[in-house]
């Protein structure tokens, strides 16, 4: 008898241990999830009275603020609007973007007792937290207008935080006018206005997938890193044909010249020799298929091949077509951790909460999400990336570029200006697309010896990847430029 309810207290006590666990669960770990999720009635709310807290950006420019209407109430208000749609959102029909997911420190009171008295005194207006984002207003506008009409998203980060520097979707929309054009927005079907393809949209990533198969090639060892042949332009594998890009020979090629080139025939070979088993590996390292950690809406890459893949998927795997998909966002983690000796970082957008006074509160605090592959490796993989730009025969020799310094002059105290040639690694990327046109796909990183800025640019149905080349380029100049 004694035996029988010993079993039962510690059946009952394990259930309430389960119990305990799972509210721990749900109120520390869920909880964000559960308010700022688009479904949640509250945030369809606002509190009257209260003035919601401005959206800056990383430079102090306001992006979204509140301004007072004559009636006394507060009609949301943003500047380039189209630039930062996608990621600063809006307020009706619901919320989007950062106003959604980081509504309630919008509208979170500091010192709420002195602010209620200087209402009661002098009539002030009693309003929430600000928002400062890591979005540099100069990037966004370059990324915008270099995307201009076309389909696409452009992404710039810090490959040593995580820091998102720049991110902007097209087709776009102005958060000022949702309410109105709702309908419009909601039916466009062609365009997908509302869609925000940086963190959303799943493309093909065409030979920019190459940094992975090196990455499981060179990482298995044995010969593979001294793999050579020669490409004739096309070869067939099974009943299938894989052509190099317009059909071009490139005649003998290694792993160096190969990567440089652009040469699927060669990966083609490389993918089948590495295997199925180490490819799942290494992009099982990088993150596919896994939770990025961004607090924006998201879409994970997928990788879908099995140990037991046909040559076939092998094959169309290793150079970036086959059933691979990945976001512009994801690309620009990858290439960031190239560029970070192998480690890749949590993505953010928000840097820190502002109270209306000027104290700092939430500062994020960057988070390593997986060392994807070692540092001598990611070593590797950046001098084959440098070969795209520098080599003979590269795809991306228009992505070299100087920028301007200045230096001191020790003889007469005085400081002049000077040239100073940037290293950048970079990959393109052409990405057959069964719906129309190839896509164009370019990522990059410089100065390549000291990584400061990462960028991925995809543009649909634009052709092949050297015409993503420019915004990217020109992204990366401002940047540095700016920091020297």
């Amino acid at each position: 008898m004694r035996s029988a309810i010993k079993k039962i207290f510690w059946l009952y006590a394990l259930i309430f241990l389960i119990m305990i666990v799972y509210l721990l669960k749900l109120c520390l770990y869920d909880s964000h999830s559960f308010v700022a999720n688009p479904f949640n009635p509250r945030l369809s709310q606002s509190y009257e009275g209260i003035k919601r807290g401005s959206i800056y950006d990383a430079n102090g420019d306001v992006i979204a603020e509140d301004v007072k209407q004559e009636d006394g109430s507060f009609k949301r208000v943003y500047t380039n609007a189209e630039y930062y749609a996608h990621v600063v959102g809006y307020t009706v029909k619901g919320k989007a973007g950062v106003e959604s997911k980081y509504n309630f420190r919008l509208e979170t009171i500091s010192s709420e007792f002195v602010q209620r008295l200087a209402q009661l005194l002098w009539g002030k207006d009693i309003e929430g937290n600000g928002l400062v984002l890591t979005l540099d207003n100069r990037l966004q506008e370059i990324a915008g207008d270099e995307l201009g009409n076309q389909k696409g998203a452009i992404v710039a980060m810090e490959p040593s935080t995580g820091k998102v520097l720049a991110m902007v979707s097209s087709s776009s929309f102005d958060s000022n006018s949702v309410e109105r054009n709702w309908e419009t927005l909601n039916s466009d079907d062609e365009n997908s206005p509302l869609l925000n393809r940086a963190t959303q949209g799943l493309y093909p990533p065409g030979s920019t997938f190459k940094i992975i198969t090196a990455a499981a090639a060179l990482g298995a060892g044995g010969d593979l890193k001294s793999f050579e042949m020669d490409c004739e332009g096309e070869e067939k594998f099974g009943h299938s044909i894989i052509h190099c890009y317009d059909g071009k020979a490139h005649g003998n090629v290694d792993m160096q010249s190969a990567f440089a080139k652009s040469c699927n025939i060669y990966f083609s070979q490389l993918g089948l020799k590495t295997g199925s088993k180490r490819l799942i590996e290494t992009a099982d390292a990088f993150g596919f298929n896994k939770d990025i950690g961004l607090s924006l809406e998201f879409s994970r890459s997928t990788f879908p091949m099995t140990e037991d893949a046909q040559d076939i998927e092998i094959v169309e795997t290793s150079f970036g077509q086959g059933r691979t998909l990945v976001t512009p966002l994801f690309m620009a983690m990858v290439t960031s951790a190239i560029a970070n000796n192998g480690m890749m970082m949590q993505p953010y957008v928000v840097d820190h909460s502002l109270t209306p006074s000027g104290g700092i509160r939430n500062r994020t605090i960057p988070v390593k999400l997986r060392q994807a592959i070692s540092p001598e490796l990611a070593a590797q993989i950046k001098e084959l990336m440098c070969g795209v730009v520098e080599g003979r025969g590269g795809t991306a020799p228009q992505a070299a570029f100087s920028v301007t310094v200045d230096k001191d002059d020790n003889t007469s105290g005085s400081s002049a200006t000077a040239t100073e040639n940037i290293r950048v690694a970079g990959k393109t990327g052409t990405a057959e697309n069964p719906q129309g046109e190839d896509h164009a796909w370019f990522v990059a990183f410089a100065p390549a010896d000291d990584p400061k800025i990462a960028v991925s640019v995809l543009l649909e149905n634009a052709g092949k990847g050297s015409n993503a080349i420019p915004a990217a380029r020109k992204i990366m100049k401002e940047y540095l430029e700016d920091l020297n």
